[in-house]
């Protein structure tokens, strides 16, 4: 009798504990939002929600550029008001774009309501440290190592709280699928422990953005002789991908070469400026999966000539992520990319710049 009462003590002690941690870490990261004010997110009042919410980011926005500046000891000028205004206009968008038109939504990551309209304002403080970083980097190439720690703290503290901010889980193979029969295959335990899968996706996108843009930085020296990244930059990606996921920060890493090598031509040729910072790049790889994830991860592109579509016949990029040897094609392909832009750098540098008027 003793050690049943000492059993129900110990438990109620655990529980208490939990419930304790859990309220002091919903103060700064919703879990989930309470049921009472989810009519805001209803589609009737979503006109709005969305530019209030959009206001709150130009807010946080020129309130952490204006700081940025002073801590890096540049006048800010009119760079706050800008980058809020961007602030604005992508939180807005941003808000609108997920709860209507649904661009983040898949089949397998099903967030419950409360949980995917918390999951907006998360990625909203992503937005918000993106554009902070972004005017930083233009204005004087570095990248402030607390907006990414930030960053990383808010990312890997609301995955973990909420167990369901996820893109994509963890491990999802859809190899397995079988249409009209069932679905990717999902290990059990993702189910089971939501917020141990939380801890597990944003940690692993964590070190995936970390180590690769680490690795692209050391091959980047190497082959150019001279450091084309910082160390901001990876901690940047580090950040990004504690928000999103392995997955999705392997697609932004893959899309920020193809950005760089569209825009820094164009800027080279109508400007004089030597030279462009990556991390802005590597921001827009970003924001492209948080505002075309569902589209990325679902697209299937059919390769059949006779208008017979199966898998052999039909690309996925879902399909990669799951199959370990397409994993390390996913990884040459990015370094190719990689070896790319490096040659189309020392082209870049090469072009005649603008010309200053005397």
């Amino acid at each position: 009798m003793t050690g049943q009462i000492r059993v129900s003590v110990l438990t109620c002690g655990r529980r208490c504990s939990q419930s304790v941690t859990a309220d002091v870490f919903s103060f700064f990261i919703p879990a989930s939002l309470n049921p009472s004010v989810l009519f805001l997110f209803d589609s009737s009042v979503l006109p709005i929600t969305a530019p209030v919410l959009g206001l709150l980011a130009a807010l946080l926005t020129w309130l952490g550029t204006r700081q940025a500046f002073w801590d890096l000891e540049l006048p800010p000028g009119r760079w706050p008001a800008f980058f809020g205004l961007a602030g604005l206009v992508l939180g807005t968008v941003f808000v609108w774009a997920v709860l209507e038109g649904r661009v983040q939504s898949t089949p397998e990551v099903i967030p419950p309501e409360g949980a995917r309209q918390a999951r907006v304002i998360y990625h909203l403080s992503l937005i918000v440290l993106l554009l902070i970083i972004t005017a930083t980097d233009l204005k004087s190439y570095f990248i402030l190592e607390w907006c990414c720690w930030l960053g990383l703290a808010i990312g890997l503290g609301g995955a973990v709280l909420s167990g369901q901010f996820q893109l994509a889980h963890a491990w999802v193979d859809w190899n397995a699928e079988i249409p009209q029969l069932r679905g990717p295959e999902i290990p059990e335990w993702i189910r089971l422990h939501p917020h141990l899968h939380g801890c597990v996706w944003s940690l692993a996108g964590a070190g995936c953005g970390y180590l690769v843009t680490w690795l692209t930085r050391r091959v980047a020296a190497f082959l150019l002789q001279a450091p084309a990244l910082g160390y901001g930059d990876v901690l940047l990606m580090g950040m990004a991908g504690a928000y999103l996921g392995w997955q999705p920060t392997l697609v932004a890493l893959l899309l920020a070469p193809c950005l760089a090598v569209c825009c820094g031509i164009l800027v080279r040729l109508f400007s004089n400026r030597p030279a462009l910072p990556y991390g802005p790049f590597l921001a827009g790889g970003v924001l492209i999966v948080l505002f075309c994830w569902q589209r990325i991860w679902m697209i299937e592109i059919g390769f059949s000539s006779h208008g017979v579509q199966n898998r052999a016949t039909t690309f996925a990029l879902r399909r990669f992520f799951g199959d370990p040897v397409a994993l390390v094609l996913v990884f040459g392909l990015s370094l190719g990319l990689l070896v790319g832009l490096l040659g189309l750098l020392r082209i870049y540098r090469a072009l005649p710049g603008k010309t200053s008027s005397q």
